[in-house]
């Protein structure tokens, strides 16, 4: 067996001079992961610039009370989805398992309302998922973003940062 490129060779062994041809099974592009909302922003923005899809799972499966996506993790899509054109966003029933086909970055103008209150973060968590794709889109992005500006301080980079 004789491997160039992404074409397989073969020998045909009843026909010792001839060469058959048979192409490799395309490789699987999606991003995969099993650790839940680990890097959560990050991985959405890695699929979204590298225009390969995502499939994130085991999101808080451990968690009894309150398995899968927290609501500013769910707002976040939403933004993301708003900000491009094309993109699919796929979550199982309990919220533990998504997959995500990212589509084109637009920009354009746009404002968006961040969860306030019990598992809210602040207007600084979705800026800081937010600005490593602003350069990349089809028109500047000029985003609003509603909500706390500094409530979770403790946890989240304030605007000022």
């Amino acid at each position: 067996v004789n491997i160039h490129g992404d074409i397989t060779y073969l020998q045909d062994e009843v026909n010792s001079g001839t060469m058959t041809t048979k192409s490799e099974p395309p490789k699987s592009r999606t991003l995969k992961y099993s650790d839940g909302a680990t890097q959560f922003r990050q991985r959405l923005i890695t699929s979204i610039l590298s225009h390969r899809p995502l499939l994130l799972r085991n999101i808080r499966s451990d968690d009894l009370d309150a398995p899968g996506l927290r609501e500013h993790e769910a707002s976040f899509l939403r933004l993301l989805d708003r900000m491009t054109n094309g993109t699919k966003i796929e979550i199982n029933a309990t919220g533990t398992q998504l997959r995500f086909k990212p589509g084109v970055l637009l920009g354009g103008d746009m404002e968006h309302d961040c969860p306030i209150g019990g598992s809210g973060r602040s207007v600084g968590w979705f800026l800081e998922g937010i600005l490593p794709l602003a350069a990349f889109g089809k028109e500047p992005l000029q985003l609003t973003l509603n909500g706390v500006t500094d409530g979770t301080s403790d946890i989240d980079p304030s605007v000022d940062y």
